[in-house]
């Protein structure tokens, strides 16, 4: 039996599948149709005779669709095709649709539902068993006999149900068709009781989840108890909300007095989705207090006025008896809200702005809880709806979009129900500074020169357009040892200038490119600006006459041409320098030699052969140096007390000044010093060469003098000096400077140039000197010395 039975199931499956399939437009042609996996090798690719679709595989199966039985049963009517199959994941069980049935029927192997009919000959023959009273619960003899027709055997589950408190059932297996009587035993307890003569309850009979036509009636002798009800004295107790189940707490207290003995029925009707019902048996006289207890949930909030009836022989009339529902009441503290998200000016609220509420619930219902619209934004609840009492959380969605810049106070106010407003601050920032720069705005001010200190009046100038102010930082890189930056917080937006501060000291001169960056959050394009790096003009005044002072000396003469020729000093030269102009004094003195100072606005005086000055013009030269921190390049050699009184007004020395014919080679010394390792040429420890050797040297000279050369042989007594603090260097010979490209005595002219003027060592007598590099170098100093010094409009006195 077993065998056959699972024999059956698998023809079954087989041609429920093949229905199934054949179904699908997809497989609709006129050949039959196999499905291979590729697990088997060598089969033949159509299909065996006799099947619409074969499906080939040693390692897959054929899946059906997967419901749970709610799933299944939510199928709708409609589309209950007959041989409809699912699995049903709850049973464990392949289930199809039999329309005959209008069940589903299970492939495991029970045996399917019968097929029950019960005929208008049959209904009439139905036949109720015992007495059935109000109150009084059915016993064994209350049943119900009702004759039915099998027109398929299988199992079968009837019922009988009434509206009055109880029911009848039966279930069990027909064997085989046929006619059959079923017992159906009843239960449950008559609520409700009928007059003498009528038809009483009316039975709905359902066979195998089908209604029948058939309505049998059960008549129910009415009780016969008797009772008044004292309407004043009916009190509720509980607490009614909204939404929430009415449980054994909430109940109506009801006064009677009992005429008469028996079951007893006292309810309301339904107000607002509630009542009220109870019963009971009287079994003594007298007065006495009943409960009825509420079932239901209320729907709305209010005062519901409830009407009693209730079973006794006298009829009661107790009306208008109130029951109050709470409207939603809550409270929510604001301290403990969660802010959730980012908040940023301009930018709109995402579903990531919320905000998270504990709200604490007194009383069910419904309500919308929302903040103020501030600076953009809101935020909303939605219809929010609390089913249960106490703490819960809240979420409020935000919308808008944020305009502050600062944090954004918001009350929380509601349509109903919030016992005390409160407020929330939702944490704003500001957008990133956001701004462009105009290229083609940017200046460069001030003057760049190497070595040279960066001032207040270096700086560039740049315009930029503002479009979310903040903080900024705009710089660029540092090159040649500078760099330029500006920060500050801009406070409005629009077109603002800004100036960017130079720090540093530059190292070299030359064009160098700046990048100029900024820290806007849009990225805004960098700028660049080059600048140079050079000394500015220098006018340099010649005293003295012949080759031997660059005012008179010629353009193939070393005294002249080392400061003329480009590649020396030029904006391009070794010394980066806008210009070199020379004035010539000559031999004036005195008032001449200060108006030509003041009226060409002098830097640098170089004083050579036969100049010799007297006290007026010592004042001045002395002023000069002083106080408009101008440079003296000193060279005499032919006035010993002239020189003398000089370097002493200058030095503030007592120092002695002899001259000597014999020495044409002067030792420069190996001393760290800018002078002698100087841009043209690292003179130090070399030699310097004295014209004709008539040369001065300096003894017993001050402390704030730094010897530079000697005279060979005798350390005590210098050649050269150099102030420490002052632009003033004394040469102990007139002709130091003279020299030409063509003159290559060793006696005489020891500042040897190419034809250009460039400086050049000579050979002399007494060894190589190195004149022209050592003169060089003093002129790049006291570039240096006058750019960072200088008192450009003091007049000398």
């Amino acid at each position: 039996m077993k065998t056959k039975r699972f024999i059956s199931l698998f023809h079954t499956i087989a041609m429920v599948v093949l229905l199934f399939l054949g179904s699908m437009t997809s497989f609709a042609q006129a050949n039959m149709t196999k499905i291979k996996d590729g697990t088997v090798s060598g089969s033949s690719t159509t299909p065996v005779l006799g099947a619409v679709l074969e499906l080939e595989s040693t390692n897959k199966g054929f899946l059906t669709p997967r419901l749970t039985e709610g799933q299944r049963d939510a199928i709708v009517m409609a589309n209950r095709v007959d041989g409809l199959l699912i699995y049903n994941t709850s049973s464990g069980c392949f289930n199809y649709w039999a329309s005959a049935q209008q069940l589903w029927l299970s492939l495991c192997g029970t045996p399917p539902p019968a097929v029950i009919n019960i005929s208008t000959l049959q209904c009439s023959a139905v036949v109720v068993n015992g007495i059935y009273k109000q109150g009084e619960f059915l016993n064994s003899s209350n049943t119900l006999n009702v004759p039915v027709s099998v027109t398929q055997a299988g199992t079968y589950e009837v019922t009988a149900s009434t509206n009055n408190g109880y029911y009848f059932s039966a279930k069990g297996t027909f064997p085989t068709t046929g006619s059959y009587m079923l017992t159906l035993l009843g239960v449950g307890t008559p609520n409700t009781g009928y007059d003498a003569g009528a038809l009483g309850d009316e039975v709905t009979l359902v066979l195998n989840n089908r209604v029948a036509a058939c309505k049998p009636n059960v008549f129910v002798e009415k009780a016969s108890v008797d009772f008044a009800v004292l309407c004043a004295n009916i009190q509720t107790a509980g607490n009614y909300f909204i939404g929430m189940n009415l449980y054994d707490t909430h109940k109506m207290q009801v006064e009677v007095n009992v005429s008469h003995t028996g079951f007893w029925s006292i309810n309301t009707n339904v107000l607002n989705g509630y009542s009220f019902a109870g019963t009971g048996t009287f079994t003594a006289t007298g007065p006495q207090t009943v409960q009825l207890s509420g079932t239901g949930k209320p729907v709305a909030a209010g005062t519901n006025q409830f009407n009693i009836s209730t079973n006794a022989a006298t009829p009661v009339n107790c009306s208008n008896i109130p029951v109050v529902v709470a409207a939603v009441k809550y409270t929510i503290d604001c301290s403990q809200a969660v802010i959730n998200g980012t908040y940023m000016q301009d930018v709109a609220l995402t579903n990531s702005n919320t905000i998270t509420l504990k709200v604490n619930v007194l009383a069910t219902g419904t309500t919308t809880i929302t903040t103020n619209t501030a600076s953009g934004i809101s935020f909303s609840s939605g219809l929010q709806t609390f089913d249960t009492l106490g703490e819960q959380m809240v979420t409020l969605n935000g919308t808008g979009t944020l305009t502050a810049t600062t944090d954004v106070d918001l009350n929380i106010t509601a349509t109903s129900g919030l016992v005390t407003p409160c407020s929330v601050t939702i944490p704003t920032a500001a957008q990133p500074v956001r701004y462009t720069m105009a290229c083609n705005s940017l200046i460069v001010e001030g003057s760049y020169a190497p070595e040279t200190p960066m001032i207040a009046s270096n700086l560039m100038k740049i315009t930029v357009n503002v479009v979310y102010p903040g903080a900024y930082v705009i710089s660029t890189n540092a090159v040649n040892g500078i760099s330029f930056s500006a920060s500050g917080t801009f406070a409005q937006t629009g077109s603002q200038e800004i100036t960017l501060r130079a720090t540093g000291i530059p190292v070299a001169g030359g064009s160098f490119s700046y990048i100029v960056s900024n820290n806007s959050s849009s990225g805004s394009t960098n700028c660049t600006k080059s600048i140079t790096f050079v000394y500015r003009t220098m006018n340099i005044l010649g005293v003295g006459q012949g080759l031997y002072a660059p005012g008179t000396a010629s353009n193939s003469e070393a005294s002249r041409a080392i400061i003329q020729n480009k590649s020396n000093f030029g904006p391009a030269g070794v010394v980066q320098i806008q210009d070199m102009k020379i004035f010539n004094n000559g031999l004036s003195q005195g008032t001449t030699l200060r108006n030509n100072i003041n009226n060409n606005k002098i830097d640098i005086i170089v004083l050579g052969y036969n100049f010799l000055p007297n006290a007026a013009s010592i004042e001045i030269l002395n002023d000069f140096v002083k106080n408009k921190k101008g440079v003296l390049i000193h060279s005499q050699e032919n006035d010993a007390a002239g020189a003398r009184n000089l370097i002493n007004k200058i030095t503030g020395g007592s120092v002695t000044v002899s001259g000597t014919g014999t020495t044409y080679y002067n030792p420069i010394l190996n001393v760290d010093d800018s002078i002698l390792k100087g841009p043209f040429e690292d003179v130090s420890g070399k030699g310097g060469g004295s014209d004709v050797n008539n040369s001065y040297y300096v003894s017993d000279f001050p402390s704030n003098m730094k010897v530079l050369a000697i005279q060979n042989g005798y350390a005590s007594r210098a050649w050269m000096l150099k102030h420490e603090s002052l632009g003033y260097v004394y040469v102990g010979d007139s002709g130091w400077t003279s020299g030409t490209p063509s003159n290559t005595s060793t006696t005489i002219w020891p500042a040897y140039i190419t034809t250009t003027g460039l400086p050049r060592f000579k050979n002399y007598s007494g060894g190589t000197v190195y004149n022209s590099f050592l003169y060089a170098n003093t002129l790049a100093w006291a570039v240096k010395y006058v750019q960072l010094n200088i008192q450009q409009d003091y007049q000398v006195q």
